[in-house]
């Protein structure tokens, strides 16, 4: 998957180098993170704990993207790292009785999106792929014991949206969804789970064309 997605972004990038529109600028914004799933149940020898994860976390990126145009038909490559956040919700029985605690993580990425799309009049409809790549994660539910999770460091996707110039302006609303899960496998005392469903998220965007 790596080699054909490298292959891609080459050949794109060949095809478009004669064109004479070319189109630098900056981008950033915010998305609304969803991993679709219903929580845990981990029975022990102390009773049961519940792991829920917030249906949506928050994240921000920022970035460089390159546009390529010809008789209103463009491509569009960018170079983001994004940082996503969410919360877990923890209930257990402890020495006090029912304890209820929240956790948050993050996770850091660098994206590579490369988007095609048609432009009419002033509005923009694309699609393409994208790839994630794991740059590190933290966050206080690693203080959690017997709390581990294998995620896959490159993941890969795709976007579909619309968007509208506005002088330099560049303004888009994109919904991404992913191939894969989530994780591999998260391990909470001793117990293996995995995500059912692959995440998706919002993306609002603002760039700014040099």
């Amino acid at each position: 998957m790596n080699r054909f997605f490298g292959t891609l972004v080459l050949c794109l990038t060949m095809w478009v180098t004669g064109i004479s529109q070319i189109e630098l600028g900056i981008k950033a914004g915010l998305s609304s993170y969803d991993l679709a799933h219903d929580g845990f149940l981990v029975k022990n020898s102390s009773g049961i704990l519940e792991w829920n994860t917030e249906n949506a976390g928050y994240g921000h990126h920022l970035g460089v993207y390159t546009r390529w145009t010809l008789w209103g038909v463009y491509l569009e490559s960018s170079l983001l790292f994004n940082s996503n956040s969410m919360n877990h919700h923890i209930s257990y029985y402890g020495e006090g009785g029912l304890v209820n605690v929240i956790k948050n993580e993050k996770y850091n990425h660098l994206n590579l999106p490369v988007v095609a799309g048609i432009k009419l009049g002033a509005l923009r409809f694309h699609g393409g792929v994208v790839g994630h790549f794991l740059i590190d994660r933290v966050g206080e539910v690693f203080e959690f014991d017997q709390y581990s999770q294998q995620l896959q460091r490159a993941t890969y996707g795709w976007q579909a949206g619309t968007g509208i110039d506005i002088l330099r302006l560049r303004l888009d609303l994109s919904y991404e969804g992913n191939f894969q899960r989530f994780g591999d496998e998260i391990v909470i005392q001793n117990h293996s789970y995995t995500f059912a469903k692959t995440p998706g998220r919002l993306i609002l965007s603002c760039g700014f064309r040099f």
